[in-house]
C-alpha cells in the first residue's frame, strides 16, 4: 500500500514539473519578441507555485501521519478494552463520528465480557453442585447393593433398601438429564428440522414421558386432541419445549391436582395452552422465569437448575413463536404459540 502511494506521489511530483516546465517554455516562446520582463515574472511565479506546492505536500503528510497515530491509538484502545477518546467530541468530523461508535463498541464488548464471564461462573458453580450431589446416589446406591447381597435380610428390610436404591436412581437420573441440557445449551446443538405433521403429536410424546412422573403424585394430565392440526415444526424439539413445560408444572403442582392441555388453531397461529393448578408465579418474577439458570424464590428448594424453560423460550422462538404465561395463586397457564 505504502510503495503504491510513493509512486503516486512521484508521478504527480512529474506532472506538476512537466506542467510548470511547459508553461514556461510557452511564455518564453510568446513574449520572446516582446518583454523579458514578462518572462521573468512566469518563472517567478512558477517557482512561488512549486514552493506552495511542496508546503502543501509537506503539511498534508504530516497531518495526515498525525490522523493514522490518533486512528491507531483508537485501535489500540479497542484491544485493549479502554474508553479513551483520541479526537475531540466537540467537532463534529468523520473521526470525531468514528470515535463515537468506537466507544459504543468498546461498552457493548465490555457487557458481553461481563456476561459471558458471569455464565462461564454459573457454570462452572452449577457443574461442581451437581458432580457434588452425584455422589450422594452413587453411593448410596453402592452401599444398599451391597446390602442386599446378605441372604439373611428381612423381607420389610430388602423392600426398603430396594427403595433407596430407586429414589437414588431417580435422583442420578435427574441429574444426568440436567447435565445433558447443559451441554445442548452450551453446544447450540438446536438445529431445527421442521416437517408438516400433526402437532398434536409433540404434545403427546411430551405427556408419555411424564406420565410416571405425574402418577407419582397423583396429578392427572388432562388432554383430549379435538382435530387433526397440520404444522411445519420439528417435533423432538418441540415436544421437548414442552416437556419441559409440563414437567415444571408436575413439580410445583400440589399432589391430587389436574394439569389441563388444549390446542386451539386461530389464523396465524396455533397456541397449546398448559394450566397448572400449582404454587403460581409472582407478578414481578414472570419476566424473569425465561432466563438462564434462574429460578424462582418460592422454588428453591426444589431439584432444578433453571434452565428448562429457558430451552423452551429458545426452541419455540427458533420457530418463530412465542411464550406467554398468565399466573395466580390458583396456578400457571402457560401459552405456547406457533405458526401456522
Amino acid at each position: 500500500m505504502m510503495k503504491r502511494l510513493n509512486i503516486i506521489n512521484l508521478i504527480l511530483n512529474f506532472v506538476v514539473f512537466i506542467a510548470c516546465l511547459s508553461f514556461n517554455i510557452c511564455i518564453f516562446i510568446w513574449t520572446k519578441d516582446y518583454d523579458v520582463n514578462i518572462s521573468i515574472i512566469a518563472v517567478a511565479f512558477t517557482l512561488v507555485i512549486l514552493v506552495i506546492f511542496y508546503l502543501q505536500k509537506l503539511f498534508f503528510k504530516k497531518y495526515t501521519n498525525g490522523i493514522l497515530v490518533k486512528l491507531s491509538d483508537m485501535l489500540a484502545s479497542i484491544s485493549d478494552m479502554r474508553e479513551e477518546e483520541v479526537f475531540s467530541m466537540i467537532d463534529d468530523s468523520i473521526f470525531s463520528k468514528l470515535q463515537h461508535q468506537t466507544l459504543k463498541l468498546i461498552n457493548i464488548l465490555k457487557s458481553q465480557n461481563k456476561k459471558i464471564g458471569t455464565e462461564k461462573n454459573e457454570i462452572k458453580a452449577l457443574i461442581s453442585d451437581i458432580a457434588h450431589q452425584l455422589k450422594t446416589p452413587l453411593t448410596n446406591m453402592k452401599m444398599y447393593s451391597e446390602f442386599l447381597q446378605d441372604e439373611d435380610l428381612s423381607e420389610e428390610e430388602r423392600q426398603e433398601f430396594n427403595e433407596v436404591i430407586l429414589l437414588s436412581l431417580d435422583k442420578l437420573c435427574f441429574l444426568v438429564e440436567s447435565m445433558i441440557k447443559m451441554s445442548r445449551l452450551e453446544s447450540s446443538v438446536i438445529n431445527l428440522h421442521k416437517k408438516t405433521a400433526d402437532i398434536n403429536n409433540a404434545v403427546v410424546s411430551a405427556i408419555s414421558q411424564l406420565y410416571k412422573k405425574a402418577q407419582s403424585k397423583n396429578i392427572t394430565i388432562d388432554f383430549e386432541p379435538k382435530q387433526k392440526i397440520l404444522l411445519d415444526y420439528d417435533k423432538k424439539w418441540t415436544s421437548e419445549a414442552i416437556f419441559n413445560i409440563i414437567e415444571n408444572a408436575i413439580k410445583y403442582s400440589k399432589e391430587n391436582t389436574t394439569i389441563s392441555i388444549s390446542i386451539e388453531k386461530y389464523e396465524i397461529f396455533t397456541r397449546i395452552d398448559i394450566t397448572d393448578q400449582g404454587i403460581g408465579i409472582s407478578e414481578d418474577e414472570i419476566p424473569k422465569i425465561f432466563g438462564r439458570f434462574y429460578r424462582g424464590r418460592d422454588v428453591l428448594e426444589e431439584e432444578g437448575i433453571g434452565i428448562g424453560l429457558y430451552l423452551s423460550r429458545e426452541i419455540i422462538s427458533k420457530q418463530g413463536g412465542y411464550i406467554k404465561v398468565k399466573s395466580s395463586e390458583l396456578g400457571s397457564t402457560f401459552s405456547v404459540f406457533l405458526q401456522n
